[in-house]
């Protein structure tokens, strides 16, 4: 049988909670695995509910934000990752975590059993299912059809599966725990921290519960309350993780409070290409009016590169190192729009990969080789609409390159000649030479090219030493640079 809540804290905790060691694989347990259980239910489907989360194989835990993971404070903060997939021995995502926090004096019984990591990598292929919030709580009452997830041994087959079973609310009680399930449909030790899932009436999906302790698997169990942590854990993390409410439940949507999945138990995608491209819906009118007219909204955002400033010189005390800097980015969207949803990072018109989610819109410690380098930005609002940073020159090691000649003037009375070479400001093809890209090894070649000119294509030219390529199809001066950046520390702010 599940002991009691009392001794159900201490049990769980050593049973299933013990820390990973910061050094250790973070696939392989250094503890015996205890029986963890799905009780009545069925194995989830490829990508279905791919917001729950295996904590190393001790816990469960619920993707809130593509930053943020929420699980169960008596299960502990040691989790140097998290894994994502169907099984914790099969086809799978393991994603670091940059902190962890156990909420002070939380655990089971007192209806804050509350912790939670942010990761160091967002997860932006994975369709969020948001906090159930404000008025949406109401729908909370006995009788309610919810839906719980976890991993671990079931009476349908082996621990380390990720497994569904739908059952009722049998009440609330007055520390506000939710009493879930019962009659062979349940959750057991093990499945700590896991999700508890709702559906609302617009047809999309919230998550509330998160698994904290029982009595006998298969007689129902205990579950804290997301919302009632709410303030705590945006406080913690810094991360707004409420978009269509205030943290007391307020309504006050954001551009994204909309596109939340309308069946994220059923097969959408797979882990290698990512979870996405299920049925969402649209604005969230569930508590008030939508947040935006979408289809006023016409125009991209307005971007620009913050710092460094145009023609920055960056010098490392070995002229052969690379050097590394924060580019900054400013982006807001035109008056009366939905909002900017992504910041991209542009390095000479390439996509290198950088993508912030929210401001500040910093890109830490990116790492550039000798050479003049365009860094240019591009945003995204939530309608769909881009727009374009004008892109700054950033020279490392080097001095930036002259501007091209004036024109001659003209002294054909209006009969212009024409050519391609250096007196009429057209760069000369040259052969392009190579340099070192590789930040950490120094094996990888980047071109050299001809000073960089906005959609200028065909300029080669080595004596000037620049290492740039305005051209962002330019495969040498493009896609090698991907191999010159380190990406990205991020700073987040509420």
């Amino acid at each position: 049988m599940r002991p009691p809540a009392y001794i159900s804290a201490a049990f769980v905790a050593l049973s299933f909670a013990t820390p990973a060691a910061a050094d250790e694989p973070p696939d392989v347990l250094g503890f015996p695995v205890e029986p963890t259980e799905i009780y009545g239910g069925v194995d989830t489907v490829s990508c279905g509910w791919p917001t729950t989360v295996s904590m190393l194989g001790q816990c469960t835990g619920t993707l809130v934000h593509p930053e943020v993971v929420i699980f169960a404070a008596h299960c502990g903060s040691g989790y140097n990752a998290v894994i994502l997939g169907e099984s914790i021995n099969g086809p799978k995502r393991q994603v670091p975590t940059e902190f962890c926090q156990t909420f002070p004096g939380g655990g089971p019984g007192n209806g804050q059993d509350f912790a939670f990591c942010k990761l160091s990598q967002p997860q932006l292929d994975i369709p969020i299912v948001p906090i159930l919030m404000g008025c949406e709580t109401d729908i909370l009452k006995p009788g309610q059809q919810v839906t719980i997830v976890g991993f671990g041994n079931a009476d349908t087959g082996p621990y380390g599966v990720k497994r569904e079973v739908v059952t009722t609310i049998n009440n609330i009680t007055g520390n506000n725990e939710v009493d879930i399930g019962g009659n062979g449909k349940d959750s057991c030790q093990g499945d700590s921290g896991g999700p508890v899932f709702v559906q609302v009436a617009d047809g999309s999906w919230r998550v509330f519960g998160i698994t904290s302790y029982g009595g006998a698997c298969g007689t129902g169990g205990m579950y804290s309350q997301m919302h009632r942590g709410i303030d705590w854990f945006e406080q913690q993390s810094g991360i707004d993780l409420t978009p269509c409410h205030n943290a007391d439940g307020t309504w006050n949507p954001t551009p994204g409070c909309k596109g939340f999945p309308l069946n994220p138990g059923v097969t959408n995608g797979d882990w290698g290409t990512g979870c996405g491209g299920g049925p969402v819906g649209g604005q969230s009118v569930t508590c008030g009016s939508a947040a935006c007219d979408e289809a006023a909204d016409k125009e991209g955002p307005t971007v620009s590169v913050l710092s460094p400033a145009d023609e920055t010189v960056l010098t490392a005390p070995d002229m052969a190192m690379n050097v590394s800097t924060m580019i900054s980015v400013g982006a807001t969207d035109n008056a009366g729009g939905c909002g900017v949803k992504e910041v991209h990072l542009l390095i000479n018109g390439n996509d290198v990969g950088g993508v912030d989610i929210a401001e500040p819109y910093d890109f830490a410690n990116v790492s550039f080789p000798t050479g003049c380098w365009e860094v240019g930005a591009k945003a995204i609002d939530w309608v769909g609409n881009e727009g374009m940073a004008e892109p700054i020159t950033l020279c490392i090691n080097q001095d930036p390159p002259p501007p091209p000649p004036p024109p001659p003037p003209d002294t054909t009375d209006g009969d212009s000649e024409s050519g391609g070479d250096s007196e009429s400001g057209e760069p000369t093809t040259g052969a392009p030479t190579t340099g070192n890209a590789d930040p950490t090894n120094g094996s990888g070649p980047v071109t050299t090219v001809g000073p960089a000119t906005a959609g200028d294509t065909a300029g080669m030219e080595d004596s000037d030493g620049c290492a740039c390529a305005a051209d962002g199809s330019d495969a040498k001066g493009g896609a090698l640079m991907l191999l010159g950046l380190a990406l990205l520390g991020r700073r987040r702010r509420r």
